[in-house]
């Protein structure tokens, strides 16, 4: 979508605002609080987090902190409260929810001079998975099972993608249901995150989608940091892997030019140029427990797209649009033939302070645009 349809949609981008809301109280046309600035991290494959900054608010005479309404502001604010913190443009009231959690984090500082302010942070709904260990397993099931499991589990939403196969045994072994639930993604390349909608998501990466909006540098785009690096990269991965019923070794393989969502060429297929003898060529070899072809092919391309997006990085800042989340795609534009494409959203931080409103955002891709030799 181009920049200038969100233009008319947010009236120019002369009003932004936001809204924290604790039930059905905003904390501040409600409950009176001053409120400084809003950040919100937004990041795959861990639990999203945000942070407010609460002024005016400590009373120099009951040595307490008080909202506008005299009420004690840290047992209004307490750990394990649960918010929405809206982001975005005109209305309080209409802007949409960023991201849905608890309050896990409470700091103030009692300056020389100044008043003292609070600093409240807290994660998403998916930071109840990160606490504790379990050891279990799960014979003859699906992993995309056991996922749909655990979400149940912490009354959580879940969008899944069913696994293809059913595995003699899968073990969580005093682990987090969080760290769990992300090794099962990474050998799937699946992404794992909660969204404002407490819903779980496992799923392969949506780095095929049409673009959620179009920005040119010096359009909407303030900055891009791109870099391209082939150090640590490889044109193959080899997957070993031993099948009990057959007694036999299985070998998976996956090649340059198989990775997810690529656009120009991978840096697999540019390794190539610096490699004559292809008996030479940088591969990757993985041990690991896999009982059949299928699966040892699916965890070698996951190792090949782990790596291969490791490969096109970068760092861009934006006016702020809400739109820009993880496991969205970007188009950027202006930057050259080479950066010049859709880049796949890894990480977006969106602030609101008194300078504006602005949205970082990290990027990671699996090709470079590079211009053939001889065209």
């Amino acid at each position: 979508m181009e920049l200038v349809t969100f233009s008319d949609r947010y009236a120019n981008f002369y009003a932004p605002t936001f809204s924290i809301r604790m039930g059905a109280n905003d904390l501040t046309r409600d409950l009176l609080l001053a409120i400084s600035q809003v950040e919100v991290n937004l990041e795959l494959g861990k639990t999203s987090r945000f942070s407010f900054t609460v002024t005016q608010c400590y009373n120099q005479e009951k040595h307490v902190f008080e909202t506008g309404r005299g009420e004690d502001a840290i047992n209004l604010l307490n750990f394990g409260g649960e918010v929405d913190i809206c982001i975005g443009y005109g209305d309080a009231k209409s802007v949409p929810v960023m991201l849905s959690g608890f309050i896990t984090g409470i700091a103030t500082n009692f300056p020389e001079t100044g008043a003292p302010e609070l600093t409240i942070a807290g994660s998403d709904h998916g930071f109840p998975l990160t606490l504790g260990t379990s050891s279990r397993s799960w014979p003859g099931e699906l992993e995309s099972n056991v996922v749909q499991e655990i979400a149940r589990h912490n009354n959580l939403n879940a969008k899944i993608h069913v696994t293809k196969e059913r595995l003699p045994q899968i073990t969580q072994n005093q682990e987090s249901d969080w760290r769990f639930l992300k090794k099962l993604a990474d050998r799937n390349h699946f992404e794992l995150y909660i969204d404002e909608n407490r819903t779980l998501h496992f799923a392969p990466p949506n780095d095929k989608a049409t673009e959620t909006v179009r920005l040119a540098w010096g359009e909407g785009l303030l900055s891009f940091n791109p870099e391209a690096n082939l150090a640590g990269q490889f044109v193959k991965v080899e997957l070993y892997g031993w099948d009990r019923n057959r007694k036999v070794q299985i070998v998976g393989v996956a090649r340059a030019g198989e990775e997810s969502g690529l656009s120009g060429a991978s840096a697999g297929q540019l390794l190539r140029k610096f490699v004559r003898d292809p008996t030479k060529l940088p591969t990757l070899r993985l041990r690991q427990p896999v009982f059949t072809q299928s699966e040892a092919n699916g965890r070698a391309k996951a190792a090949l797209n782990e790596k291969a997006k490791q490969f096109l990085t970068g760092d861009a800042e934006s006016i702020g649009l809400p739109e820009i989340r993880p496991d969205r795609v970007v188009l950027l534009d202006k930057l050259g033939l080479a950066f010049s494409k859709k880049y796949y959203v890894q990480q977006a931080t969106h602030k609101v302070d008194s300078n504006g409103y602005r949205t970082r955002f990290k990027v990671k891709e699996t090709g470079l645009k590079v211009k053939e030799t001889g065209r």
